[in-house]
This record gives structure tokens, sequence and C-alpha cells, in this order.
């Protein structure tokens, strides 16, 4: 663990330490002029909407850490949870219908594929990519899933993430937009954007190792764009629920991290097959049921939220939970089994595949 002191023009770092930055959220015209005002001693020349003053990541909160706010009042109103609540709202409808749209334009792309080749007569026969290595990353590329394909690309957009965290430059930028805070001056695109989101290596490593054993189960029953939508939405409500539980505590720590997205995966495959076997990462000696793990989890997760435990987010985790087990039970027949009509619209806004 080590320190780094961010005041504003500088950026330090001193190992052995607690990770500590200080900065202010302001834009560049703001910096510039402070810049020009600091050797005369005077400060901003516009006031900021809020200012961050303190930040520290420490082993305590692992997927939160703690910061300080110069002009937010002990207490927020519940009004503030109205934006992110429309946002998340929204956010779940287009989501699945721009999976319902994905899945109907693939659909039609190997119909077209398909009306090509019988009017050509011949398959289309492409060259193999020279390279040894290359022809076995395709091959193994090619023998995942679709749903293997889409989780692929998650963990490669959480380790670039992560890597981003790991440029001081940086660190102004990823707490505004990579962190969930109802405090925050941006509150909505955070919601999304921090599910993609982790500080530290060994929660990055373990949220994607579970996301990656899981995934594969569920994704066969949702297919890859159901699965995709369902893990967005699920990781926007996670935070909505932080948010709640933040306002209601008056404990504004930001929190990041996709374990509420994942939590929802984990519902999601217990309510789906309950009675199969599961094992603890760290102990796969000790082996239980998905129901009996289902209910171990809820327990575990609400008695969080009730004693106010901090070292995970537990009210995003329980959010994360409980819509995956409603989205398997009965979540997909509203958000998933009524896109006919909305299909029936795009389709003619399309066309039919023999016309293009």
């Amino acid at each position: 663990m080590y320190t780094m002191n961010v005041l504003l023009s500088s950026i330090r770092t001193f190992p052995g330490r607690t990770k500590q930055v200080i900065f202010s959220d302001v834009k560049l015209s703001q910096w510039r002029s402070f810049k020009r005002a600091a050797p005369e001693g005077k400060g901003l020349s516009r006031k900021t909407k809020k200012k961050i003053v303190d930040v520290k990541f420490d082993k305590a909160h692992l997927e939160q850490f703690n910061v300080v706010y110069e002009d937010v009042p002990k207490k927020l109103p519940f009004s503030r949870l109205f934006k992110p609540f429309v946002f998340a709202g929204v956010f779940t409808g287009c989501t699945f219908g721009g999976a319902a749209i994905w899945q109907y334009e693939e659909a039609r792309t190997r119909a077209i594929d398909r009306l090509r080749q019988h009017y050509s007569g011949f398959f289309d026969s492409r060259e193999r990519k020279q390279g040894e290595l290359r022809e076995m990353m395709n091959q193994w590329y090619s023998r995942l899933s679709g749903t293997q394909k889409v989780v692929l690309g998650i963990v490669v957009a959480n380790v670039a993430v992560f890597a981003f965290w790991r440029i001081p430059a940086m660190q102004h930028f990823m707490i505004q937009w990579f962190s969930a805070n109802p405090a925050a001056s941006a509150t909505c695109l955070p919601m999304i954007l921090s599910v993609f989101s982790h500080h530290s290596l060994w929660h990055l490593g373990v949220n994607m190792y579970v996301l990656w054993s899981f995934s594969g189960s569920i994704g066969s029953v949702l297919g890859k764009e159901q699965f995709l939508a369902m893990y967005l939405s699920a990781g926007v409500w996670a935070s909505f629920a932080s948010y709640a539980l933040k306002i209601a505590t008056s404990r504004f720590n930001p929190s990041l991290g996709a374990s509420g997205a994942i939590m929802a995966v984990l519902g999601a495959v217990c309510v789906q097959y309950p009675d199969a076997r599961l094992a603890i990462v760290f102990l796969p000696f000790i082996t239980f049921s998905a129901s009996t793990g289902l209910v171990g989890l809820l327990g575990m997760e609400t008695t969080g939220v009730l004693l106010g435990w901090q070292f995970f987010d537990h009210a995003a985790h329980l959010a994360g939970l409980l819509f995956g087990c409603y989205y398997v039970k009965h979540g997909h027949k509203v958000l998933w089994g009524e896109r006919q009509h909305y299909l029936e619209r795009w389709h003619k806004h399309r066309g039919k595949p023999g016309e293009a």
C-alpha cells in the first residue's frame, strides 16, 4: 500500500503508506485561473459546484473509498435519487431494446448470407491468417460461445479501466466518472461506468474469475444479447441501490466494481439451476447446492446492509442478487418476452432480407 498526494498542480508518490488524493473538481479554464491567481494568494475566479478535498484509498474498504466534500451538507434529500432513478429506467429500456436489435440484425445477416450463397452457387472461402500463434488464437476464439465472447469483451474493458487507475494524472478523471457517489456532481453516467471500474488488482481478478465461471451456464439459457442486457441493467440498478443507502445513512463514499452485476449473474444461475453444486473460490473442497448458496448470499448481504458493514458495498450486492433472481423468474417475460412488437416495427423499417 502506498501514498499518493495530489494537490492541484503537483502529484507525488510515497511508498509504504495509504494512498491519498487531494484535488479540486475544476474545469481546464478554472485550473488555469487558479494557477495564475495562486502566486497572489487568491483562489479560483469562479465557484465550483462541488469540491473534493480529500480521498483516501485503503484496505478497509475494498469497493469504496473515503472522500470528503467541501460544499456538501451532512445529509442529502431523497429527491436527489430522482435523476438516477430515471436514468436507470431509461438505460434499462435502451439496453434491452438495443440487445433485441442486435439479435435481429445477426439473424438478418445470416439470412442474407444464405441467400447470397444460394444464388452465387458457392460458399465464401476465406484465406486463413498467417502465423502459428495467430492461428491458435483464432481457433481458441472461434471455440468460444457467444456469451463467452461477450464476457471476454467485458474482461478486457475492466482491465483497461484498471490500467487507467494506475496513471496518477488520471486520478481526478477516474474518481469523477468511474466511481459512483450520490454527493458528486455527476451521478448518472458513473452508475454504469463504475461497473467496469476496479482499483484493486485482487478485486478485479476475483470478480472476473467469478464472471467467467458462471456466465457460460446462464448465457446458454439467455443468449449473449439478453445476457449482456441483464448484466448492464443489473449493474445500474445496483448502483442506484447503493445511492439510496448512502443517502439514508449519510455515508457518501464513492463505490466502484462489477460485483453488483456479477451478483445478478450468480442469482440467475442459482434460480435457474438450484441443484447445481457450487464451491468457494479458495476452498474448493467445500461444496453446497446453488439454492443453499443463494440463501447464504441473501442472508449475508442483508445483514451487511442492516449492520452497516463497510468492507463491501452490500446494498449494491443485494440489489444485483435480487435483480438476477427476479429476472430469471419473472423479469425476462416483461423485459425480453414482449420485444416482438418492437421488432416488428424495426423489421418494417429495415425491410426484408431478400430486398437487400
